[in-house]
């Protein structure tokens, strides 16, 4: 009887033990995959139809503001100081808006605004942002009725390759974002159901994860037996 019972303690222990390091693993690789902060600050920029003609325009206003943008907050610590600095930019990012459309010869509408603003869920860089409202300079072209792009102005993370946190070129970083565009208007995030090659890779690495613990609990509980 007080064999099983020692017996049954043993077991009970081995199983917490697997699962506090699990827990454990889990939380950490879920916290270094966030590149997001959640007080973060994006540009999403709505195109007016998804015409080659428009979303080069839309190319060509993401540049220009996001020139603008960088060099108002890259030395700023917080997002609320860079919430302030740009809302009193307004004025310029919207004479930018208008000065790259009159360059191109358009006579076109828009609207640039700051504030919660609805985003569908994501995925970016291997990581699911839910769907919710988030601070954002939004801008809208025309209709707005074409593909939209977004990142992250502050901290300015817009051209960043998530995919291995290098900093890239903007023709190369444009053109690999230009391959997950979806008829949802999702650049760089890919909001269809197919799984990243990051969490591919994450299964795997959970499960090498537990057969080591599982080994190495079994080592020591073989010294006292």
């Amino acid at each position: 009887m007080k064999r099983k019972f020692v017996l049954a303690m043993i077991l009970t222990l081995f199983t917490l033990i697997i699962l506090m390091q699990i827990q454990s693993h889990l939380s950490s690789a879920k916290g270094s995959a966030d590149p997001i902060p959640e007080d973060a600050i994006r540009l999403r920029i709505l195109a007016n139809s998804n015409s080659a003609a428009d979303q080069a325009v839309k190319h060509q206003i993401r540049d220009a503001v996001n020139a603008d943008v960088r060099g108002w907050v890259q030395d700023l610590k917080s997002s609320q100081q860079a919430k302030k600095v740009i809302k009193a930019h307004l004025g310029e990012v919207r004479q930018t808006v208008a000065q790259k459309l009159n360059k191109m010869g358009l006579d076109e509408t828009f609207t640039v605004k700051l504030g919660p603003a609805d985003f569908p869920t994501k995925m970016y860089g291997g990581y699911v942002y839910p769907a919710g409202k988030y601070e954002a300079l939004v801008i809208t072209l025309g209709k707005g009725d074409g593909a939209n792009w977004w990142c992250v102005l502050f901290p300015p993370l817009c051209f960043l390759d998530f995919s291995n946190g290098d900093a890239v070129k903007t023709d190369e970083h444009q053109q690999k974002a230009e391959k997950h565009t979806t008829q949802q208007g999702v650049k760089i995030a890919d909001d269809g159901n197919k799984k990243s090659e990051g969490e591919k890779k994450d299964k795997p690495e959970v499960k090498f994860f537990l057969v080591d613990v599982i080994e190495d609990i079994g080592h020591f509980f073989s010294h006292l037996f």
